[in-house]
C-alpha cells in the first residue's frame, strides 16, 4: 500500500527532469527496492521554466541516477537518491526572446511572487494527492517521515557558465544532504511536539572554481590557477512549525560555513572576474535579461501586478501552495527557486500609486490572461509569510592577486606553460553575511567583518622588494588593516547562528526576530555593529508597510487604481568602517596600481550603455488624491557611510617606475619604453606624510522612483518645498578631526610621533543634485544643482626643512628616474625635522603658520544662470620662532592680518591716536557674489554679475620671512657623529648647493652588491669616475609638445577674446579696503600684550615703547572702487540666484568703468618715534571704456578692440630726507641680496627641485625654447600691436598735430578710433594738476637746521596713442618751479605738538 504512494512521488520528479524515461519500466525498478539510471538528458526547457534565471541551458547530463527505498525499514532509515557526475552549461539568455519568456523568467531579480501560482500548479498537482486519495492518518503521518529524511548524494557536480572568451566552471566533488538531530547529528527524525522542529544538513566537498579563456575556436589554450580549489563547506537547515499539523515552516534557517577560504585571481583572470561581477550587478539591478523598456530597478509592470493578484488566488490554488509544503523536503529541494524569489521580490516592491494610464490597460491585460478562470474571492487570505534566515559565515578568508608569464618549453612542438608570481594578498577574518527576511514587507542584509589586511607578496614589475632572501619582516609587507583579528574579539562573528552553541536553537528555545523598523535601528546600531566585527559593518533594511489599512482588501473592484494598494517604503543603508590604517609606500602604490592596470586590459562591451533621459508626454495632472499621498510620504533610499579612526600614510617612494602604469590608466595605448628595473635597498629611515582623520560620516539619499516622481511634480505649475526637495539627489558630508603631519618609519618598523603640519580641524559639505534633468529644462527657476561648504577654522604650520621634505616626497612619486635611483635626502634636513630627544638644534628655524577662519562657500546652478557666493571671515600668518635657550620665550611675528582696520593707517597720527582692539564682530574678510548665464538659445540672457568686497589687510614683510625662505640644511660640521650602522658607506661632503632639496645630485648606478647602498637615508655618490646622469622623468607626461612662438601668440589671441566675452556684459562692483605694508630692516615680534596677530598694534607698541625700533618703511596701498556703467551699490553677500537693478543685456554696454582710488601714502618710522611721510595720501579717478568691432567681411576674423583710459590725478606731494633714503637703501639691499640667494637656490626659478630633461643636446641657453636656441628677436612688437595677420593698409589714419586739448572726450576718441580685425588699439590720458617734491638734508654749517628744495610742476597732462603703426605721445607741463630755503628742524612730541 505504501507503494501507491511513494511511488508516484518519486516518479514525478524524475519523469518531469528526466527525457525518454518509461514510467513502467521506472515503476518496476521501484519496487525491488532500487532503481539505476545511466546516460540521463535533463529537459532543459523545463528547467529553465522552473528556475526563472536568466540564463539557458546549452546541454544537461547525468551520468548515473540511483535511487534507493528501503520498503522494509520505511520508518527507520531515509530513501537514498544517489547522482553521479551531472554537468550542465549554461550561457546568458538572447535579448531576442519570446514574449513569454522574457515576460516569466527575465531576471533572477525580476520574478514576482504573482508569477509563482501560474508556474507550479501541474508540479504540485502532481506531487501530493488530491484531498480525497489522502491514505489514512498513519500513513499519512509514515509518508510524512520518509519524505522528512530523505538523503540525497550528488557525486561530482559540474557546472559551466560560458560568455564571450569566458569560461567559468564550478566542480563540487561530493554533496549530501541529510537529517540530523538536536546536536546535527546524523539522525533519523520526525517533527515532533513541543519543539516542533526539523534539521537538516548538507556538506559540500572539494569544491573548486576555475575561470579560464577560451579563443575563437572556443578552446582554451593556458589553463589558469583555480579561483578556489577543494574548498568544502556545510550548511546547517533549521525549520520551525507553528503546530506539527502545519504545512508551512513559521521559521527557516539556512547557514553556511566555511573554515578556510582561498581564493586565486591572476592578471589575466582579473578582467574577466569584474566581468561576472558586473553581470551579476547588472541581473541584480535588472538591466540586462530581457527587461522591457520603463522597467526600473524597484519594479516591473509584473511587480505591479504581483500586489494585485496574490490575494485574488481561489481556495483550489491554496491548497495546491500549501499542499507544497507539506514537507520541508519538498520546500527545501522542491523550489529553491522561491526563496530567491521572495528575496527577489522585496528589492522591486510596489511603486507608487503613480501609474499612467497605459500602464493601468497592461495591468488589466495582464491580469486577465494570467488569472482568467480564477474566481476573485475577496474574504480568502495567503497565509502567512514564514520568516527566512540566510546566514553565511567564514573563519578566514584570502584573496592572492597573482601575475602570470608564459614559458616555452625547449622542444619546438611543446606546449607553452603558464607561470604565475604572487604579488598581494587580501585577508580577512570573521566574516559573516546574514539575510533576515519575512516576505515582502521586511528585508535586512547585515554583513561584516572582524578583521582585515593587505600584504605584498613576492616582487613586482622586476622588483625584488619582498623576496625571501631579503629577510623583511611581515609588519613591512602589510600596507592595509582594518578592526581586530579573532585571536582577541573572540567568536562574535557566529553570534545567533546555528554554529554558536549559545544560540537559542541549540539549546532548545525558540528564536525571537526584529521584524520592526524602529526597535530594529534601537537595537543594531553603529557602536553594537563594531562591538560585534569591529572591521566592517554593514546594515541594509528594506520595509514595506500598507499605510491605507492594516485589515484584509478588496481587491475584486473594476478601479485598478485601487487594485495597487498604497504602500510606505523605506530603504536605509549603513555602513561602517572602523580603525582603518592605509600605508602607501612604493611596494603598495606599485601593486595597486598594476592590479588597475590588469583590470583595464579587456575590451568587453558594457551589459547596459547609459540611455538618453527620454521626456515622455505627460498623462494629465496629478490628481489632488495623488498629491497629498506624496505629500504624506516618498519613499526614498538612503545611505549612511561612517569612516572611524582613519590613518593614511605616504611614504617617500624608494623606487618609481609609475611612468609606465600612469598613461596606460589616463587611456594613452602606447607600450612604455625600456625600463631599467634597480636593485631594491628598503630605505631607513623613511620620511613620510601621514593623514589623520577621526570620524567621516557621509549621507546619501535619493528618491526611491525617481521618473515617476520626477514627472508628476515637474507637471505642477507650482510644487510645495516637501515635494521639491524629495526630487533631488542630496548628500551631506562631515569630517571631524583632520589633521596630517610628517612621520617618519624608522629602522625598528615603527613610526615616529607625527609631527603636526595641518592641526586637526573638522569641515562639511552639502550638495543636491536634480533627478531627471531633462525635465527640468524650462524651469528656470528650479536649481538643477547646489552646494555649500563650510570651513569654520584651517590651519597650515610648518618649518622650512618640514615643506623642502615634503617637496622631495612629493617629487619622488611625481618623477620616475630611468635608471631607478632614488632621490638623495641630506641627513641634517632629516635630524632638523625628526629632532631627536635632547639634542640642540645649533639654530632654531621659524615655523610659518597661516590660519583661515570662517570660510563659507556657495554654489547654485539653474537652467539659465551659475551663480557663487562665499565670505572668509579673516586669514591671518604668522611666524613664530622657539627660544633658543633656557628662559627665552618663543617670538610671535605677524606678518598677515586680515581683516584690519586700515582707514587711519593712511596718516601716521594715527600711531598716537587710542586704537580699537580688533573686534570679534569684525567685517568678513573677503565677500563676494557672482553670477554668469548659461550658454543658451537665448541670446538675450542679461550678462554676469560680479560683486567683490575686501576688508583692509595687514601685512608686515618681516626679515624672519627672508630667513624661513633661505633655510637651508646643515652641514653638520659642529661636531656631531652621524651614526651608520656597520658596513654603511660614509656620507660625501656636498656644496651648499647639492645639500639643498632642490637641486638634484648625481644619482648612483643600480649595483648587485648590497654594500653599495648606505643604511642612512643619504644615499650619495661615493666615486668619482665618470657616469651618465639618472634623468628624471615625470610621471604623467605633458599631453601637448613644446609649442613655438607662433602658437602662444595665438594662445593670447584667444585669452584676450575670452576676456572680452566674459566683460563685455559683466556688471562690476568691486570694493578693496586700503592694505598696509610694513617693511621693517629688522624683525618686529609682537609683545605679549598685544592680540596675537594684530600687525598695527605691534607696530605702534614698539613705536612708543622701544627705543630701538627698526625703521621701518610703511606703504599704504590705495582703496579701490570700480563700479561699471549703470550700475547701483548692492550688497556684495547676496542671496543666490539674485537680480540687478539695471542689467546689461547689449554687448559692451557695461563700460565705461569707473575706477576710484584714494588714501595712497608712503611714510617712514624711524627710532626715537620719529615718522617722516614720503608721500602725502593721494588718489585718482579713471574711466576705463573698451569696445569692439567684428569684421563682417571675413567670418573668421578677430575682434578688434579700442581701449581708451582716462586719469584724474590728485596732487602728488612728496617729500624724501637722508635718514628715509638711507632706510631705502638698506632695505634695497637687504632684499636684493635676499633675491640673489633665493635665484642661487633655485627657489624661484623652478616651481620643481628635479630639472626637466633635456630636449636636445645643445648648451643651455638663459632662453628657453623647444629648439634649445634663443628666440627670435619680437623685441619690435609692441604688447598692443598686431595680432593678427599684418597688412599695410588697415592702418588708421593720424589724428591731426594740433597742440594738446583737454577737451577731447572718452566718447569723441572711442568713436574717432577705427579698428581692423585682430588689432588692439589703446589711448591712455593722464591729468595731474600739481606734483611737489620736497627734499630735507642737514645744514652743515648750522646745527638743528635743514636745507630743503622744493620743485613744484603744474597742470601736467600726458596721452599715449598706439596704433598698429604708430605710437604718438603727447606730454604737456604748465608750469615748473624749483626753490630752496633753509629751516629749523622741527620734532615732534608723541601727543603731536612741537618741541
Amino acid at each position: 500500500m505504501l507503494e501507491s504512494y511513494v511511488t508516484p512521488l518519486l516518479m514525478s520528479y524524475v519523469n518531469k527532469y528526466i527525457k525518454n524515461l518509461k514510467p513502467s519500466d521506472l515503476q518496476l525498478s521501484l519496487w525491488g527496492g532500487d532503481v539505476v539510471l545511466s546516460k540521463l538528458d535533463l529537459k532543459l526547457d523545463v528547467l529553465e521554466q522552473e528556475l526563472k534565471l536568466p540564463f539557458t541551458f546549452m546541454s544537461g547530463h547525468i551520468h548515473e541516477l540511483r535511487i534507493h527505498v528501503p520498503w522494509t525499514k520505511l520508518g527507520s532509515e531515509p530513501v537514498v537518491i544517489t547522482i553521479n557526475t551531472m554537468e550542465c552549461i549554461l550561457k546568458l539568455k538572447d535579448g531576442a526572446q519570446d514574449d513569454h519568456e522574457s515576460g516569466s523568467s527575465s531576471t533572477s531579480r525580476s520574478v514576482s511572487e504573482g508569477s509563482k501560482p501560474v508556474a507550479k500548479p501541474r508540479r504540485l498537482q502532481q506531487a501530493a494527492p488530491s484531498d480525497p486519495d489522502l491514505p489514512p492518518g498513519y500513513v499519512q503521518s509514515l509518508i510524512r517521515r520518509v519524505v522528512n529524511n530523505v538523503n540525497i548524494v550528488v557525486n561530482n557536480l559540474i557546472l559551466k557558465y560560458v560568455e564571450d572568451d569566458i569560461v567559468l566552471s564550478v566542480n563540487i566533488t561530493s554533496a549530501e544532504c541529510y537529517t540530523v538531530d538536536d546536536i546535527w547529528e546524523r539522525a533519523f527524525m520526525d517533527i515532533t511536539a513541543p519543539e516542533l522542529v526539523l534539521r537538516k544538513v548538507i556538506n559540500f566537498a572539494d569544491c573548486t572554481v576555475c575561470l579560464d579563456k577560451r579563443n575563437a575556436s572556443g578552446k582554451i589554450e593556458f589553463y589558469q590557477d583555480p579561483l578556489l580549489y577543494k574548498c568544502s563547506f556545510r550548511t546547517r537547515l533549521h525549520f520551525t512549525y507553528d503546530n506539527i499539523n502545519s504545512k508551512i515552516p513559521s521559521v527557516i534557517k539556512i547557514q553556511t560555513m566555511v573554515e578556510s577560504l582561498k581564493l586565486s585571481i591572476t592578471d589575466q583572470q582579473l578582467p574577466m572576474f569584474i566581468r561576472i561581477l558586473e553581470l551579476i550587478i547588472a541581473l541584480y539591478y535588472g538591466e540586462i535579461g530581457g527587461h522591457k523598456e520603463g522597467e526600473g530597478e524597484e519594479g516591473s509592470v509584473h511587480i505591479r501586478e504581483a500586489g494585485a493578484i496574490l490575494p485574488a488566488m481561489d481556495v483550489d490554488m491554496e491548497n495546491q501552495v500549501t499542499s507544497q509544503y507539506s514537507s520541508p523536503e519538498l520546500y527545501l529541494h522542491g523550489s529553491p527557486e522561491e526563496a530567491d524569489q521572495g528575496w527577489v521580490s522585496w528589492a522591486w516592491s510596489f511603486v507608487p500609486a503613480i501609474v499612467g494610464s497605459e500602464e493601468e490597460m497592461e495591468e488589466a491585460l495582464y491580469q486577465q490572461r494570467e488569472t482568467g478562470g480564477i474566481t476573485n474571492n475577496p474574504q480568502h487570505h495567503t497565509p502567512k509569510d514564514p520568516i527566512v534566515s540566510i546566514g553565511f559565515y567564514c573563519t578566514k578568508a584570502s584573496v592572492t592577486f597573482k601575475l602570470t608569464e608564459t614559458q616555452s618549453e625547449s622542444s619546438y612542438y611543446s606546449p607553452q606553460k603558464v607561470k604565475s608570481r604572487e604579488v598581494l594578498c587580501l585577508e580577512q577574518e570573521g566574516i559573516t553575511i546574514e539575510v533576515l527576511m519575512m516576505g515582502e514587507p521586511f528585508f535586512d542584509c547585515q554583513i561584516g567583518f572582524v578583521g582585515c589586511r593587505a600584504l605584498c607578496l613576492k616582487g613586482i614589475m622586476g622588483v625584488r622588494d619582498f623576496e625571501e632572501n631579503m629577510n623583511r619582516r611581515e609588519e613591512d609587507a602589510v600596507f592595509f588593516s582594518c578592526g581586530d583579528s579573532l585571536s582577541s574579539k573572540g567568536m562574535t562573528y557566529l553570534t545567533n547562528s546555528l554554529f554558536d552553541y549559545r544560540s537559542p536553537e541549540n539549546n532548545g528555545v525558540r528564536a525571537e526576530f526584529i521584524l520592526d523598523a524602529t526597535n530594529h535601528k534601537e537595537t543594531y546600531t553603529e557602536i553594537a555593529g563594531m562591538q560585534r566585527f569591529g572591521a566592517f559593518y554593514m546594515d541594509y533594511l528594506y520595509t514595506m508597510e500598507n499605510s491605507s489599512s492594516k485589515g484584509s482588501q478588496d481587491y475584486s473592484v473594476v478601479n485598478m487604481e485601487e487594485a495597487v494598494p498604497a504602500v510606505q517604503e523605506t530603504s536605509i543603508k549603513r555602513l561602517v568602517v572602523g580603525p582603518l590604517d592605509i600605508r602607501l609606500h612604493s611596494s603598495a602604490v606599485h601593486r595597486i596600481l598594476k592590479m588597475i592596470t590588469c583590470a583595464m586590459d579587456h575590451e568587453y562591451e558594457p551589459y547596459c550603455k547609459p540611455q538618453q533621459e527620454i521626456v515622455e508626454e505627460s498623462h494629465g495632472p496629478a490628481t489632488p488624491e495623488e498629491i497629498s499621498n506624496l505629500e504624506e510620504f516618498i519613499p526614498t533610499r538612503l545611505t549612511c557611510l561612517t569612516l572611524l579612526q582613519v590613518s593614511v600614510t605616504v611614504s617617500m617612494a624608494e623606487f618609481n617606475l609609475l611612468h609606465t602604469l600612469m598613461p596606460v590608466i589616463m587611456g594613452c595605448k602606447t607600450a612604455p619604453g625600456p625600463v631599467n628595473i634597480p636593485v631594491f635597498q628598503p630605505v631607513r629611515p623613511l620620511p613620510s606624510v601621514q593623514f589623520q582623520v577621526e570620524r567621516v560620516n557621509v549621507e546619501h539619499s535619493v528618491p526611491m522612483y525617481a521618473p515617476e516622481l520626477v514627472s508628476t511634480v515637474s507637471s505642477l505649475s507650482q510644487p510645495s518645498d516637501n515635494l521639491l526637495h524629495h526630487c533631488y539627489a542630496h548628500l551631506y558630508l562631515k569630517v571631524f578631526g583632520f589633521q596630517a603631519g610628517l612621520t617618519c618609519l624608522d629602522s625598528t618598523g615603527g613610526f615616529l610621533p607625527l609631527t603636526p603640519i595641518i592641526p586637526s580641524f573638522s569641515t562639511a559639505l552639502y550638495g543636491k543634485l536634480i533627478q531627471m534633468p531633462a525635465y527640468w529644462n524650462k524651469r528656470s527657476s528650479v536649481p538643477t544643482t547646489e552646494c555649500i561648504f563650510e570651513l569654520p577654522h584651517f590651519t597650515v604650520q610648518a618649518t622650512r626643512a618640514q615643506t623642502l621634505l615634503i617637496q622631495a616626497i612629493c617629487q619622488s612619486w611625481t618623477h620616475s628616474v630611468f635608471n631607478g635611483a632614488p632621490l638623495t635626502l641630506s641627513e641634517s634636513l632629516l635630524n632638523e625635522v625628526y629632532k631627536s630627544p635632547g639634542v640642540k638644534s645649533p639654530g632654531p628655524s621659524p615655523t610659518l603658520e597661516g590660519s583661515v577662519q570662517n570660510l563659507e562657500l556657495k554654489f547654485c546652478s539653474r537652467a539659465t544662470v551659475k551663480c557663487a557666493s562665499g565670505t572668509v571671515g579673516a586669514v591671518k600668518v604668522c611666524a613664530r620662532t622657539p627660544g633658543s635657550g633656557e628662559g627665552v620665550k618663543e617670538k610671535l611675528v605677524p606678518l598677515i592680518q586680515g581683516p584690519s582696520d586700515t582707514k587711519e593707517l593712511h596718516m601716521s597720527r594715527w600711531l598716537n591716536e587710542i586704537r580699537k582692539p580688533e573686534s570679534l564682530l569684525a567685517p568678513d574678510l573677503l565677500v563676494f557674489s557672482v553670477q554668469v548665464p548659461q550658454q543658451g538659445d537665448d541670446c538675450r540672457n542679461s550678462g554676469a554679475v560680479l560683486l567683490v568686497s575686501v576688508q583692509g589687510i595687514a601685512v608686515n614683510v618681516d626679515p624672519v620671512f627672508c630667513t624661513w625662505l633661505l633655510y637651508q640644511p646643515h652641514r653638520g660640521r659642529e661636531g656631531r657623529q652621524q651614526q651608520q650602522t656597520p658596513g654603511s658607506v660614509p656620507l660625501a661632503k656636498r656644496r651648499e648647493d647639492e645639500v639643498s632639496v632642490g637641486s638634484t645630485p648625481l644619482a648612483k648606478q643600480p649595483s648587485n652588491q648590497a654594500s653599495d647602498y648606505a643604511s642612512s637615508p643619504v644615499k650619495t655618490k661615493t666615486v668619482t669616475e665618470s657616469r651618465p646622469l639618472s634623468i628624471p622623468m615625470k610621471v604623467m607626461p605633458d599631453t601637448t609638445a613644446v609649442e613655438s612662438w607662433v602658437a602662444s601668440e595665438e594662445r593670447m589671441k584667444e585669452l584676450i577674446a575670452h576676456a572680452w566675452d566674459a566683460v563685455k556684459r559683466l556688471t562690476l562692483q568691486l570694493e578693496l579696503q586700503s592694505c598696509c605694508v610694513f617693511l621693517p630692516n629688522d624683525s618686529l615680534p609682537s609683545p605679549s600684550t598685544i592680540i596675537c596677530g594684530d600687525i598695527p598694534g605691534t607696530v605702534r607698541s614698539w613705536y612708543h615703547n622701544q627705543a630701538s625700533m627698526p625703521g621701518t618703511l610703511v606703504v599704504c596701498l590705495p582703496q579701490i572702487s570700480v563700479l561699471s556703467a549703470g550700475h547701483k551699490y548692492m550688497e556684495p553677500l547676496q542671496e543666490l540666484p539674485f537680480v540687478v537693478s539695471k542689467p546689461i543685456l547689449e554687448e559692451g554696454d557695461a563700460f565705461p568703468w569707473t575706477v576710484s582710488l584714494s588714501q595712497f601714502s608712503v611714510y617712514t618710522l624711524l627710532g626715537q618715534q620719529q615718522s617722516l611721510s614720503l608721500l602725502e595720501p593721494m588718489g585718482c579717478t579713471s574711466t576705463l571704456a573698451v569696445t569692439s568691432h567684428k569684421p563682417q567681411s571675413c567670418s573668421e576674423g578677430r575682434h578688434s578692440f579700442v581701449v581708451c583710459l582716462h586719469v584724474d590725478l590728485q596732487p602728488i606731494h612728496v617729500k624724501c630726507s637722508n635718514p628715509q633714503v638711507q632706510l631705502l637703501y638698506e632695505l634695497l639691499l637687504s632684499w636684493s641680496s635676499t633675491w640673489a640667494r633665493l635665484q642661487r637656490h633655485g627657489i624661484l626659478r623652478q616651481t620643481s627641485s628635479i630639472p626637466e630633461p633635456p630636449a636636445s643636446a645643445a648648451p643651455s641657453s638663459p632662453v628657453r625654447s623647444s629648439a634649445g636656441t634663443a628666440l627670435p628677436d619680437t623685441s619690435t612688437c609692441s604688447p598692443s600691436g598686431d595680432f593678427g595677420s599684418p597688412t599695410e593698409g588697415d592702418s588708421v589714419p593720424a589724428g591731426d598735430d594740433s597742440p594738446f586739448a583737454d577737451t577731447v572726450t572718452l566718447e569723441q576718441k572711442t568713436s574717432s578710433i577705427g579698428g581692423t580685425s585682430g588689432k588692439v588699439s589703446l589711448w591712455m590720458q593722464w591729468m595731474l594738476p600739481k606734483v611737489t617734491v620736497k627734499l630735507f638734508s642737514p645744514d652743515p654749517t648750522a646745527k638743528k637746521t635743514e636745507i630743503c628744495v622744493i620743485s613744484e610742476l603744474e597742470d601736467l597732462s600726458a596721452s599715449v596713442d598706439v596704433q598698429d603703426v604708430y605710437t604718438k605721445i603727447k606730454c604737456k607741463v604748465g608750469s615748473i618751479n624749483i626753490d630752496h630755503y633753509r629751516c629749523r628742524r622741527v620734532r615732534f612730541r608723541t601727543d603731536g605738538t612741537k618741541i
